[in-house]
């Protein structure tokens, strides 16, 4: 729902990459580039996915009571806004698994090698897992894991935080003081852009009523934008 710089889409099933399209839907298997310089936010409905300059992910499986992540290389973001009762999270790389217990802030890094992935949790609990023992990792804690999937690890304190946590923490305030969000679910997915796009009005016969700012003459619904073929 964001892009800025060069994003690629690879949709399942294909070996061709295409531009990225904002409000383009994605779906199981898709693979998503984010170029140099270039950076991408995707929205789940009750989270949100922002990849950094060179990273590379895969949308492994995306149900109604699953969300499986694989980063191949570069850094992910991962906002959780509520995880429902039976709701799955995870996020693979090449060094391991790691599942999401509580609602919070998650970050992953991968280099370009996948012999290295770095997990910080800025807010939540999780744990991480592969041939070794896991390992659980709390608010305010970042893990090195290192040596394939044996789960030879570091735990450290969580350094402090980057132009990329800047920005998804500013992305997250955005929404977070949306006015929309008074009057829709965010989990409705693109509440947030009612807020750029118009106002609200209270009114006698429906109560609350959102109203475009701008019209064109002859509009009609679809009559802009463009279908496209999604599995």
């Amino acid at each position: 729902q964001f892009m800025n710089g060069s994003v690629s889409v690879q949709p399942h099933g294909t070996d061709d990459w295409v531009a990225g399209a904002l409000n383009r839907p994605l779906t199981i298997a898709d693979n998503v580039w984010a170029d140099k310089n270039s950076r991408a936010e995707i929205s789940l409905g009750t989270s949100l996915i922002r990849i950094d300059s060179e990273s590379s992910l895969t949308l492994t499986n995306v149900t109604e009571d699953a969300i499986q992540l694989t980063l191949h290389q570069g850094a992910l973001y991962l906002h959780v806004r509520r995880v429902y009762d039976n709701e799955k999270y995870e996020v693979d790389t090449p060094n391991q698994a790691f599942s999401i217990n509580k609602p919070g802030d998650y970050r992953f890094d991968v280099d370009s090698d996948g012999d290295k992935t770095v997990v910080t949790v800025w807010r939540g609990e999780g744990v991480a897992s592969g041939d070794g023992p896991s390992v659980r990792l709390r608010e305010g804690q970042q893990a090195r894991f290192t040596n394939g999937t044996s789960m030879t690890n570091d735990i450290h304190r969580a350094p402090a935080q980057d132009g990329f946590d800047e920005w998804a923490a500013s992305r997250d305030n955005r929404y977070d003081h949306s006015e929309s969000a008074r009057y829709v679910s965010p989990d409705v997915p693109g509440y947030e852009d009612l807020d750029e796009y118009g106002t609200w009005r209270e009114t006698p016969d429906y109560g609350s009523v959102w109203v475009p700012s701008r019209v064109d003459a002859g509009w009609a619904p679809y009559r802009e934008g463009h279908w496209i073929w999604v599995a």
